[in-house]
């Protein structure tokens, strides 16, 4: 008997099967990026073979990445302590640039090996996590992958995840045409 979650992958695989079916009748070149299952954290195999990339999330560990966020569930974050990076979380593990390699790429090589392209298609850090720590994180994020030569996007450009208008109390803000703009944080996008 198959289990809950491998039906669902299954059902997905359908659904991306007939959908990329009616994207390549009207468009045959036309690049398609599909999500990842398990809110698009965990790679899907079943659509290697469709010359889609696939599209997952740069939001580990929750503790650093949504610190003090409400609509998070309780259960989801690794611990509730004024973030650090290096991270310990509850449990005793660590969180580091070796941890974030091993959730984050080691995955996905399955696909890659196939020659899949990703792509993170959504990260970022809420404006809680003190500036510091929000900056280490994303410099390892940032770094794995380049490494890997996978594509970004932020959550978003301007808001609470992104480098303008984010409302950060610890951040030195530039004026940039009339937004508030996180200078530190954009280099270091821009860098990778």
């Amino acid at each position: 008997m198959r289990s809950f979650e491998g039906y669902l992958e299954e059902r997905y695989v359908e659904l991306v099967q007939q959908l990329v079916a009616g994207i390549r009748e009207v468009d045959p070149k036309r690049l398609i990026f599909a999500d990842g299952i398990n809110i698009g954290q965990a790679p899907v195999m079943g659509i290697a073979e469709l010359g889609l990339v696939q599209s997952t999330r740069g939001y580990l560990p929750k503790a650093i990445s949504h610190y003090t966020a409400t609509w998070v569930p309780k259960d989801e974050f690794e611990s509730f302590n004024v973030p650090t990076w290096p991270l310990k979380d509850d449990r005793g593990t660590t969180w580091d640039r070796a941890r974030l390699k091993s959730e984050y790429i080691d995955p996905y090589r399955p696909l890659v090996d196939r020659g899949v392209q990703i792509h993170v298609g959504e990260w970022g850090c809420f404006n809680q996590t003190p500036h510091a720590v929000t900056l280490a994180w994303m410099r390892d994020c940032l770094s794995l992958w380049k490494e890997a030569g996978w594509g970004f996007a932020l959550w978003n450009l301007r808001g609470s995840f992104g480098v303008m208008d984010s409302d950060r109390k610890d951040v030195q803000y530039e004026n940039f045409k009339g937004y508030k703009l996180d200078r530190k944080m954009l280099e270091l996008l821009r860098a990778n």
